[in-house]
């Protein structure tokens, strides 16, 4: 039985988090078995690294997932790997199907790597750059201490007023550079969240985006408010990029115990509400057609 804030038995949660607390996680590695998205998965702890990828998040990701790659056949391209975890989706659902992980932040990448080694995932090439628009090397920016820090931006000053507490170089790539090397095939299901540098993610992959009609899922932050001005054109420019692509745009309402999704008719807009910054996009000329799909998937979620 697992705990419904994590993907271990309660005792095990509890346990890791007095752990955690104490500053003793830091101290020791070990690892942990944990059920996620179908897969018995062995998750390393390594002096606090890992603790995150066993905290539940987006309850709706399987459900959602699971629809979207049974009606899009091709290669999973995931921008923002982080610890792995839509990597096990990934895996839990089709062990079979194609995977590439974009994920520019070292510890993270080195991170996944063990993970995916330990668990015998096969041909998952985590690539370590970020996608962007120009192949160079940026600053990763973060706002604590967590190496593996999923918040962690290559937009500057992203969260104005926030203190940095590490700023690391780190490489990008232009996806028709990655796409060559990597020899990548036919997209069938995206999914971006790189907090706040969609826009140069979505600028790189335009072309194979609109040749391919693949499926996907991202992470818009809210604006939050009028005189963040960097997020709301960022937003307004991701608007326009999928309607030049002849997309349509699906919210993800993460309310409650239950999910929905709402079609996004006009400007996403400015609020505060971080349940209201996934979305799904598809393309037009499959929207309609999926959108039953969809909303039957997370009604079993």
């Amino acid at each position: 039985m697992t705990d419904r804030h994590s993907y271990t038995d309660p005792l095990t949660w509890t346990a890791l988090r007095i752990l955690r607390r104490t500053g003793l996680l830091k101290r020791v590695s070990f690892t942990v078995k944990a059920r996620m998205e179908g897969l018995v998965v062995r998750i390393p702890l390594r002096k606090g690294l890992g603790f995150q990828a066993l905290a539940v998040g987006e309850p709706w990701g399987h459900s959602i997932f699971s629809a979207l790659m049974k009606a899009f056949p091709g290669t999973v391209v995931d921008v923002g790997v982080n610890l792995g975890q839509t990597l096990i989706r990934v895996r839990g659902i089709d062990p079979d199907r194609t995977y590439i992980g974009f994920e520019p932040n070292p510890t993270c990448v080195y991170y996944s790597r063990m993970l995916a080694s330990m668990n015998k995932f096969n041909d998952c090439p985590i690539v370590p750059v970020g996608l962007s628009t120009e192949d160079g090397i940026v600053d990763l920016v973060m706002n604590n201490d967590d190496l593996t820090d999923s918040a962690a931006s290559i937009v500057q000053n992203f969260r104005p007023g926030k203190p940095i507490v590490h700023r690391i170089p780190v490489a990008v790539m232009r996806f028709t550079t990655a796409a060559r090397d990597m020899r990548v095939g036919q997209l069938g299901l995206v999914k971006i969240d790189v907090e706040g540098s969609e826009r140069e993610v979505l600028l790189a992959m335009e072309e194979r985006i609109g040749q391919d009609r693949p499926a996907v899922v991202l992470e818009i932050l809210p604006v939050g408010q009028e005189s963040n001005t960097d997020r709301l054109t960022r937003q307004q420019d991701v608007q326009a990029l999928f309607s030049r692509l002849n997309y349509r745009m699906l919210r993800i309402h993460n309310k409650g115990d239950r999910s929905k999704l709402e079609r996004i008719t006009g400007p996403i807009g400015i609020h505060k509400d971080q349940d209201l910054a996934n979305f799904v996009v598809l393309p037009a000329e499959r929207a309609e057609e999926l959108f039953p799909a969809l909303e039957k998937a997370l009604l079993q979620q």
